[in-house]
């Protein structure tokens, strides 16, 4: 008697198995549970795949209820070296079941004498020691409620007592106060300790960070705690701005270029914000080595201002530059005036060598299809950069 399927299946190679559940959960997301029932043997066979998928991201809101499954989780020893990163999220509340202190003057006064938020800590330094990656997420507008209340800018108070006390080396943080469309939305900053940054221990702790990411409208109260942010991480790889494109968010930027230097920055996103094109060269100036991505979306720059000079300086400085992005880059924003790129798919540069992807987008609002935006990946770099820089024209919205 031939075995069957249902017998032959579960002895397969690990590798097999984890490639099979993959194809079944693009069809159906509960497929690899589903599967997992089957028998002990794939039950076995798939739980890397399933704790990957399930448990390498967690979140809390701070409410007693979530801190309590966080601390059963890492007292799980096979789950717990699976999680690689924490999200303080708003769900039905935040810091729900705890008891808060804060100062007359706004930040919470204590957090860390809070029994539940200490073994946090002690959980994230002895168990989750794979957790050095955080975000903190806001999705509505915040604004400036009543201070008897726990909001999402308390968490970010809470994280930074957390990382500060313990000395954790984090790795990656990621500050989205953003809606769903990437509309950047605004911190209470009476709920954030003053002068953080000036702290040691907390530049130790942030002279770890190799990713951050920032998505903020930005207002002179926050200006000097987001720079003092971005200042404090001199080995960053990885930066993603979303300021908001106003005045405010070119100084900001202005700031940023004539202070730091990135000289192990990998890749640089800025989304929805203003700033100088000199300016723009001068932040990449140091990461000519490095930069391997870029993204642009977005962005405004002032009307004597030229795109031109940007596109020039990436083709003639960054060797080792593989991919770009550009979309709804502005001259003069107020007056409409949209950078439009050529029909790159007729230049036969882009197709003289394998491993090139292109992805033009096009305006539909227009007669003749025009391109507002274009992603290239390949080894012509410079060249299709060159090509950009000589035929790119503006067009009027």
């Amino acid at each position: 008697m031939k075995p069957s399927g249902a017998t032959i299946f579960p002895t397969l190679p690990v590798e097999l198995i984890e490639l099979i559940a993959q194809s079944l959960e693009s069809v159906d997301p509960d497929s690899l549970l589903d599967l997992r029932l089957v028998c002990r043997d794939l039950q076995k066979k798939t739980f890397n795949h399933f704790a990957r998928l399930f448990f390498s991201s967690i979140r809390t809101d701070l409410s007693e209820e979530s801190l309590s499954r966080i601390n059963a989780l890492s007292r799980h020893e096979e789950l717990r070296s699976h999680v690689q990163g924490l999200a303080f999220m708003l769900q039905n509340g935040v810091g729900r079941g705890l008891a808060w202190n804060r100062h007359p003057w706004g930040p919470l006064s204590a957090p860390m004498e809070i029994e539940q938020i200490r073994r946090l800590r002690d959980n994230l330094v002895n168990n989750l020691i794979n957790c050095r990656s955080f975000f903190i997420v806001c999705r509505y507008p915040e604004g400036h409620p009543d201070l008897n209340r726990v909001t999402v800018t308390d968490a970010v108070a809470v994280f930074f007592a957390l990382v500060v006390d313990s000395g954790l080396p984090v790795s990656s943080f990621h500050l989205i106060y953003a809606n769903r469309n990437s509309r950047t939305l605004m911190m209470d900053m009476r709920r954030v300790p003053k002068l953080l940054y000036r702290q040691p221990k907390f530049r130790m702790v942030w002279s770890n960070l190799e990713k951050l990411s920032l998505e903020q409208y930005l207002t002179l109260d926050n200006f000097g705690f987001l720079l003092e942010l971005i200042l404090s991480a001199p080995n960053l790889k990885t930066l993603l701005l979303n300021l908001g494109s106003h005045d405010l968010a070119a100084e900001f930027i202005h700031e940023l270029a004539e202070t730091a230097s990135f000289t192990q920055l990998e890749e640089l996103a800025l989304f929805r914000t203003a700033l100088r094109a000199n300016d723009l060269v001068t932040l990449l100036k140091d990461a000519q080595d490095t930069l391997k991505t870029l993204t642009l979306y977005r962005i405004s720059v002032p009307q004597e201002d030229n795109w031109s000079s940007v596109l020039k300086s990436l083709s003639q400085g960054f060797v080792n530059l593989e991919s770009i992005s550009l979309y709804y880059l502005w001259s003069n924003f107020s007056k409409g005036e949209l950078l439009s790129f050529p029909c790159l798919e007729k230049a036969p540069v882009i197709y003289q060598t394998q491993g090139q992807r292109l992805h033009i987008f096009y305006t539909e609002s227009q007669k003749n299809q025009t391109a507002l935006g274009v992603e290239y990946s390949g080894s012509n770099m410079s060249r299709v950069l060159s090509l950009l820089q000589t035929t790119t024209i503006y067009l009027y919205q």
